[in-house]
């Protein structure tokens, strides 16, 4: 029997998340940051098929000298039957696309200027995981920006024949405090502080899901000892609602087929090393968390 099958036994089950309450979100920052931070996914199982674009520009300074800019662009297709097509490219000359076909059974994966690699899903839910990551963006700049963030409530709008609740977004006169970090990697984001924050959300009147996200602002922090500046862009508009775009998997001639690879697999043989014989003629010698997730 599959874990998945086991009642909660081998894979918690995960209560049911309470809906977004659209007007309590137009004034309390955490409300909002759920509406911001939910995954890509409930926002597909809400309007269903639709059209998302998305930028964002990232600098970082120290000493008043600037160490990067990343400016980048995402956009991503839904078609019918959960078929979905996104690209992501960046000023880096970077970039993957990702086709996943209706059915579930096919995702079709590329590196920026490489040819298609076409397997099947490692996990059921691997489509919708790597669909959530191209649609990340507004979450992790809200997050930085949000201990610093004030609301107001900028009443009705209309998005793309949808109806919304406008709310800005200004600096607050007091910070709260950020939230604990348990990784020692991001202990630095627990003594940030925000000094620019603004811009305008627009969630959903029925659904409580965003139409659109315009963010900008400044964090300060220090990080061994040095002192940096990040400035933070992003924005994200929904288009196109109800209007499932086509969606076919690429040319046969620039494909590359990809043997399927289940984690499940290498995790057992790795672990029963010499203990029990291989599933596999030639086992990974060590299992990779969430490999095939991105393009690679």
């Amino acid at each position: 029997m599959a874990d998945q099958d086991l009642g909660g036994l081998v894979v918690a089950t995960k209560p049911a998340e309470a809906p977004i309450d659209v007007a309590k979100a137009a004034g309390d920052p955490a409300e909002l940051g759920r509406a911001l931070t939910r995954p890509f996914r409930d926002e597909v199982a809400a309007l269903g098929p639709h059209t998302l674009t998305l930028s964002t520009e990232t600098d970082v300074a120290a000493d008043g000298a600037q160490l990067s800019a990343l400016t980048d662009h995402t956009t991503v297709e839904l078609g019918a039957a959960g078929a979905w097509h996104a690209v992501y490219t960046n000023s880096a000359d970077y970039g993957r696309e990702v086709i996943a076909p209706a059915g579930g059974r096919d995702l079709f994966l590329r590196p920026r200027y490489q040819r298609w690699h076409h397997r099947a899903p490692e996990a059921p839910d691997e489509p919708a995981l790597i669909a959530d990551s191209f649609a990340a963006a507004p979450a992790a700049t809200w997050d930085l920006l949000a201990p610093g963030a004030e609301l107001t409530d900028d009443g009705p709008v209309q998005v793309g024949g949808r109806a919304g609740r406008k709310i800005g977004i200004k600096l607050a006169p007091t910070a709260r405090p950020a939230a604990a970090e348990p990784l020692p990697q991001r202990k630095w984001r627990e003594t940030r502080r925000v000094g620019a924050v603004s811009g305008e959300v627009v969630l959903d009147a029925e659904k409580g899901v965003p139409l659109s996200v315009q963010l900008a602002g400044t964090i300060g922090f220090t990080r061994d000892g040095k002192a940096y500046e990040m400035k933070l862009m992003v924005t994200s508009t929904v288009a196109g609602v109800g209007t499932a775009v086509a969606i076919a998997a690429p040319a046969a001639a620039d494909t590359v087929e990809t043997p399927e690879r289940l984690r499940e697999v290498d995790d057992r043989d790795f672990l029963l090393q010499g203990m029990a014989p291989a599933t596999r003629a030639k086992p990974s010698d060590v299992p990779t968390a969430g490999s095939g997730s991105s393009a690679k």
